[in-house]
This record gives structure tokens, sequence and C-alpha cells, in this order.
């Protein structure tokens, strides 16, 4: 196979920018343009493989070459693998095991979605239910209610573990799998970072039952989460999925671009191949769908209280990187330039020396703050000088602190 190199992905980008058609803006616009180019998404190999390469433009890192080697391909690589059939069933309460033959429902409908609200419908049930991947201690833990509390697992309204499900692995054996909602559910709210999830107790406890020391687990605290595996131990912060199709960029140090929304959809779907040890891959479909559902997902808070002292002071200070026209969002910042931890800038399974300028949109809905979690609440946040250690005045933080509150 080709490697990328700079001046090729460079061509690439060319190439494609002058024979496809760019995908819009705004959120809705995204959602259109993925309707209409769905059939290009299911069935068109060689269409998947260009919104992959084009969006990995770190090409060397390792994160980038695993998915070079193996997606898309002309023969061979990921597209042959089993596909999982998406027949899936709660983890209930009471402590009940469902099966999924039994309990089971089948999340693809039997015929595609053609209109924005059909795909939406589908992506809801995608998010909630699909089994993105799948983890020996999450499996230990389902099996032990007496530890949901502690490590902040919730139920829903009928009473099920929400963000876990069952499902029936490529070798036909009956798994627990994690879904979007676990991380990004919380309460029931789609796209609300799960704050007081702690995973990392979780695998610290399924450590010590095995009868290993926790290592580090113990010390992510409650809504930080290390999903990379590399040699380094580097938790980051559970992000809000709201504001999705402003962002430049996905992954906290930037390692994806989101040129178009099938880039988003390309993600997810390798995500998913990873994620099950690859050992299968989803149907194309409800990747597709789930994408749809990304972009369009919002805040369930009113509109920014845009006429007010502090949203002056945002617009001076802070919108020359959270652009209020880019959903709050911005373009890559230089690690070597913020205050914050350079860690996970520089990890060597994904790092690229950048952070992404995260959307601010539901920023109100609590900490903790920064990649890392290294500030508890909006207040420390803004006594920390950030980003680049240069605190404001008393009287001024207050103001732009009541106009965050808003976003």
């Amino acid at each position: 196979m080709k490697r990328l190199t700079w001046t090729y992905a460079l061509a690439l980008w060319i190439t494609l920018s002058a024979c496809q058609t760019e995908a819009p803006q705004e959120p809705q616009d995204q959602a259109q343009w993925m309707v209409d180019n769905a059939q290009r998404y299911l069935t068109d190999r060689a269409w998947r493989r260009q919104h992959l390469e084009t969006s990995l433009w770190r090409p060397e890192l390792p994160y980038a070459r695993k998915r070079l080697d193996s997606y898309g391909l002309e023969r061979g690589g990921w597209d042959k693998l089993q596909t999982i059939a998406p027949t899936v069933a709660p983890v209930r309460a009471d402590g009940h095991p469902s099966d999924v033959h039994n309990d089971g429902q089948n999340l693809l409908p039997q015929q595609l979605p053609t209109t924005i609200e059909g795909w939406r419908a589908l992506g809801k049930e995608v998010f909630w239910k699909m089994p993105m991947r799948r983890d020996a201690y999450m499996e230990w833990i389902a099996q032990r209610p007496e530890l949901w509390d502690d490590v902040g697992l919730q139920t829903d309204q009928d009473g099920n573990i929400r963000g876990l499900t069952r499902f029936e692995d490529a070798r036909g054996n009956q798994r627990v799998g994690l879904t979007c909602g676990i991380c990004h559910g919380d309460n029931g709210v789609a796209g609300k970072a799960a704050r007081q999830l702690d995973l990392g107790h979780a695998r610290a406890l399924f450590s010590q039952a095995l009868g290993n020391t926790p290592g580090a687990f113990e010390d992510w605290g409650p809504g930080r989460v290390d999903v990379t595996s590399d040699s380094v131990d580097d938790p980051l912060t559970i992000k809000n999925l709201w504001g999705v199709p402003h962002q430049s960029h996905i992954n906290t140090s930037g390692s994806i671009q989101l040129h178009s929304p099938a880039a988003l959809a390309v993600r997810f779907e390798t995500q998913f191949i990873v994620g099950h040890a690859m050992e299968a891959r989803p149907n194309r479909a409800l990747m597709w769908a789930l994408a749809i559902y990304i972009v369009t997902l919002d805040r369930p808070q009113t509109e920014p209280q845009t006429d007010t002292p502090g949203a002056d002071i945002f617009q001076a200070r802070c919108a020359g990187c959270h652009n209020p026209q880019r959903g709050y969002s911005g373009d890559l910042v230089n690690a070597e330039a913020l205050t914050s931890s350079q860690q996970s800038a520089r990890s060597p399974l994904r790092g690229t020396g950048f952070y992404k300028t995260p959307s601010l949109l539901g920023i109100s809905s609590g900490g903790p703050y920064l990649h890392d979690g290294s500030q508890p609440t909006l207040g420390d946040l803004l006594d920390s000088g950030h980003p680049f250690g240069q605190p404001l005045p008393e009287d001024d933080k207050h103001t732009l602190l009541q106009f965050l509150q808003t976003l």
C-alpha cells in the first residue's frame, strides 16, 4: 500500500477539493448533505477511503497508520471483517441478565431512512444502544450491581443501566458493550458529558480483583478516561458532544480533521472496529445515522446572551480562539503556547503537538475543565489565566463568568 507523505497528502487534498462538492458548514445543511450522500458512503469504497485519507492530516502517526493500512483497501483489510448483527438487549439494574435472542432489539430497520428526521431517529437509537466497544473490566462490573453507584453508572427510565448493552460478538458469544451514551449521556441528556462516571475506579477494582495493583487507574478521577492503547497514562476529560459540526478537528490533539461529516462517520466506523479488537465491523448505515445524529445534536440550554457586558469581554478576550460564528470553537493551538499540560499533545499514538480549540457550547453544564481536567470549576479556570496565563481583572472575571453560564 502506498504510504501517505506530506506531499502526497497535499496533492490528494487539492484533488479532492476540485472534484468533490464541499460539505456545508451549518448543522442542518450538513445533515442534508449526509442524506444526499448516504448511498455513496454505503457502497463506494474509494469514496470512503478518500475521506479517511483527507481526515488523517498526520499520516505518519501510529493512530493514522493503523487505519491507512487497514480501512477501505482494494483487497483485504477491515472491509472483510464480519458484520456484527445489530441486535442488542439492555443491562438490567435488577440484576437479572437479559438475553439477546429473547429480549433483543434489531437496530437496523427494514428500510433505510430517506429524510433527516428518519436518519436522526435511527442515529438516536444507535447513540444509546449500539455497542461501540467492549472492555473486560466493564463486563466484570456489569455482573456486580453493588459496585454500580461506586463507579457512577446510572439507570434510565426503564430501570436499565444507561450506556451499557448486551450483544452477540463475532464468535457468537453474548457480551456487554459500551455505547456512546455511557460517556456522553449524563442524566439521559444526549451529548452531555458524564462527569460523575469513574471508569478509572472501575478499572482499578477489576485490576485488584485479578490480584494486581490498581496502578494509575485510581488516580484518574470522575469524568476522565484514557482510551488510547499506548505506553502513556494520560486520561482526558470526557467532552460534551455539542457543537461538533462547527469544529475543525476531533480528538484532543486534533488528529482527525473534519473536512466533511463523512470523516465523522469514518471515525465512528473505525472506532467500532478497534473497540471490538478488529474482529468485526459495524453495519455502515448505523454509523452514518450516528454521524447525522451528532451533527444535529444541540445542548438543551437557551441561546447565549450576546447583548451583555460579559459577551463584550468574551469578544475582546476569548473570541480569537473560541469563535462565536463557529459554535464557540476554533482552530488548532500549539500546545507549547498554553499553560496546561502538553502530555496528550505529545502522545506517541496520536500526538500532533497541538490541541484542538473545543466548542464552549454547554460549558456551564459542569467541570472539570481543560483537556486534562485540571480546573474543577469555571471560576478556577478563569483564575488560572487560561489559556496563556494572563488573569483578568476581578470585575471582568465575574462578568465573563455570568456570560459563560449562558452558553
